[in-house]
C-alpha cells in the first residue's frame, strides 16, 4: 500500500499532515522558512502560506513579514536564483487560536503562545519548476531575521481546483454497512463513538445529485502528525451548526485502516497523487457540482465563512 507521508513544519506544529513531492529546505541563516502551501501550479492564483521559526526552535508570530520569490530552475537549481516578485504576508493564527492576542509586530514565541503561519492572500507563479522564498521578519526591537525555503510549482494542479467538476465521491457515512467507526472518523478510536454526526450523514455524491452545496473537510484528527487536523475539522463542525440550511457538511477520514496503512477510497480519489497525500484540505462545492473554493493546510473560519454567507438558503 502506498503510504501517507508527513510534512513537519517546525517539529510538526505548523504543518498539516501529509507530504509534498518537494521538501522544504531549512536555511542556514537565522530564520527557518517552511513553505506550507500544497499544490501550487502555474498561472493558478492561490494563497501562499509559510511558517517561520528561529534556529532555536522558537516560532515567529504576529504582524507581517516581507517575502521575496526566486526562480531556481525547471528541473533543479540552475545558476543564480532569479528574483521574480515580492509580497507582504500577514500572520494567520491556526484554528482555535484566533482569539489569542497576537503581537502587532513579529516576535519570537514559545510553543504555548499564539501560533500560526504567514499568508499572502493571492499569489500567481508564472513558470513551473523549483522556487525559493526569502522571508524577512523585523522584530519589535528592530532586529531582522532572514532565511529561505524551497518549494515546487507544478504545471497543473494535482487536486481538484476551483472551476473543475468535483469527484462524485461515495464517502463512508454512519449509514455505510460494515464500515468500521474509525474508518468513518479516526476520533472513534479515542472517543469510543463517531463524533459530529452532522459531518457523517451524507456523501458528497448524494449532495451533488440533489443540487446541494458541500463543504468537505479531508483530515485525520487522530493520526495527523501535527495534531492540527482536529481543529480544522472542529471549525467545519461549527460552521455546520450555523450554515446547515445553506450547504451539506462532510468530513472524509483519511485512513480506512491506519495500522495497515490503507487509505479510504474517498480520500484517495481526491488527494492521493503519485503515492503522496497532503492534508488537511477543505473544499467548497457548489450546487452545480463544481469546486467553488479550496483551502489547504491552515483552513480558518474567517476564510470560509464569507463563501457560506453568499450561498442562498436551500432548506
Amino acid at each position: 500500500m502506498r503510504r501517507v507521508l508527513a510534512v513537519a513544519l517546525a517539529a510538526g506544529v505548523l504543518a498539516g499532515c501529509g507530504s509534498s513531492n518537494e521538501r522544504s529546505r531549512a536555511s542556514t541563516r537565522p530564520l527557518n522558512v517552511f513553505p506550507a502551501s500544497f499544490d501550487l501550479a502555474v498561472d493558478r492564483p492561490a494563497r501562499f502560506l509559510v511558517g517561520l521559526s528561529t534556529v532555536g526552535n522558537r516560532f515567529v508570530s504576529g504582524g507581517s513579514v516581507s517575502l521575496r520569490f526566486f526562480f531556481l530552475g525547471r528541473e533543479r537549481a540552475e545558476g543564480d536564483p532569479e528574483l521574480i516578485s515580492e509580497a507582504t504576508a500577514s500572520f494567520l493564527p491556526i484554528p482555535g487560536e484566533e482569539d489569542e492576542a497576537a503581537p502587532s509586530a513579529p516576535r519570537t514565541v514559545g510553543g504555548d503562545a499564539a501560533r500560526g503561519v504567514y499568508r499572502v492572500e493571492e499569489l500567481t507563479f508564472d513558470r513551473a519548476g523549483f522556487w525559493e522564498v526569502e522571508a524577512a521578519a523585523t522584530l519589535g526591537g528592530g532586529e531582522v531575521l532572514r532565511g529561505r525555503g524551497a518549494f515546487q510549482v507544478l504545471p497543473d494542479p494535482l487536486v481538484p481546483y476551483p472551476g473543475q467538476a468535483a469527484p462524485r465521491t461515495e464517502n463512508l457515512t454512519t449509514s455505510t454497512k460494515g464500515a468500521p467507526p474509525e474508518a468513518i472518523d479516526s476520533r472513534a478510536v479515542t472517543e469510543g463513538r463517531i463524533p459530529d454526526p452532522e459531518l457523517h450523514a451524507t456523501t458528497i455524491a448524494d449532495a451533488i445529485r440533489h443540487g446541494r452545496p458541500v463543504l468537505a473537510v479531508f483530515a485525520t484528527p487522530v493520526y495527523c502528525v501535527s495534531k492540527f487536523c482536529g481543529p480544522v475539522t472542529d471549525v467545519v463542525a461549527e460552521l455546520a451548526a450555523d450554515y446547515g440550511a445553506r450547504a451539506e457538511f462532510v468530513h472524509v477520514e483519511i485512513w480506512k485502516d491506519f495500522q495497515n496503512q490503507v487509505v479510504n477510497e474517498a480520500a484517495a480519489e481526491w488527494l492521493l497523487r503519485d503515492g503522496s497525500l497532503q492534508e488537511p484540505w477543505v473544499f467548497l462545492i457548489g450546487g452545480d457540482g463544481r469546486v467553488l473554493a479550496r483551502w489547504d493546510n491552515v483552513a480558518t473560519r474567517g476564510e470560509m465563512e464569507p463563501f457560506l454567507r453568499d450561498l442562498p438558503p436551500t432548506g
